[in-house]
């Protein structure tokens, strides 16, 4: 959500993320969540998306091919579903992954499938503000990497509560995801400092704490 600030020029726009609900998307414990949704008993990469172009998905599936021995041991999730579902399909297919990615669907609820999750991504190129799925994961002490478009810099810390790569850089996406799919300690370190980022700015009541904070600007001013 976008709303003029009191306390800056005109032109310029104060950003408000659209608030969750911090007591429904919490830590849980993965081994269990994988048991509950029949997913197999192995670390879990995941994507919470729409399937369009710009959510990145295509450079994940490259990042993942060109270090495919590697990645052997987890299981790799993508939430969603959407237009661009074919063209990831054959995607995959000319990768040779069609067997590796599991494709969960639409979820009404998404938070046991984050819960179910060691690591999230989102490689967007375009079209974002603060991505609720980030913010979702984030909430559930989930280390994030991403890019810098759009607002996503405003959730990321990089490097304190997750990675940030280029945008459409398979190399430089697989080498962030590679390092923390390698260190789990910097994984719970990042997760952590997640949750507690989620709770300071992504609350319902932060929201409307902020936009009360804007309104009351603007009827200041008349």
């Amino acid at each position: 959500q976008l709303a003029r600030d009191n306390d800056v020029p005109p032109e310029q726009m104060t950003s408000i993320p659209t608030g969750i609900d911090l007591g429904r998307f919490v830590p849980g414990d993965a081994v269990a969540a994988r048991a509950a949704l029949g997913l197999p008993a192995r670390p879990a990469l995941g994507i919470v998306s729409t399937l369009r172009s710009w959510k990145g998905h295509q450079y994940l599936f490259d990042a993942l091919a060109a270090d495919r021995s590697a990645w052997a041991g987890w299981q790799v999730v993508v939430v969603g579903e959407g237009p661009y579902r074919d063209r990831l399909d054959a995607h995959l297919a000319r990768l040779g992954l069609a067997g590796d990615i599991r494709f969960a669907g639409q979820q009404r609820d998404v938070v046991p499938w984050l819960q179910a999750l060691d690591l999230f991504t989102l490689p967007s190129y375009g079209e974002e503000g603060v991505p609720q799925a980030i913010m979702q994961a984030m909430a559930c002490a989930l280390p994030v990497v991403s890019t810098p478009v759009g607002a996503i810099a405003e959730a990321v810390d990089a490097d304190v509560t997750g990675l940030v790569v280029p945008p459409r850089d398979a190399p430089a996406l697989g080498a962030a995801l590679a390092r923390l799919r390698d260190d789990p300690g910097l994984r719970r370190r990042f997760g952590a400092a997640a949750r507690v980022r989620a709770q300071e700015r992504f609350g319902l009541a932060t929201m409307l704490d902020r936009m009360e904070v804007v309104f009351r600007g603007v009827l200041a001013r008349r």
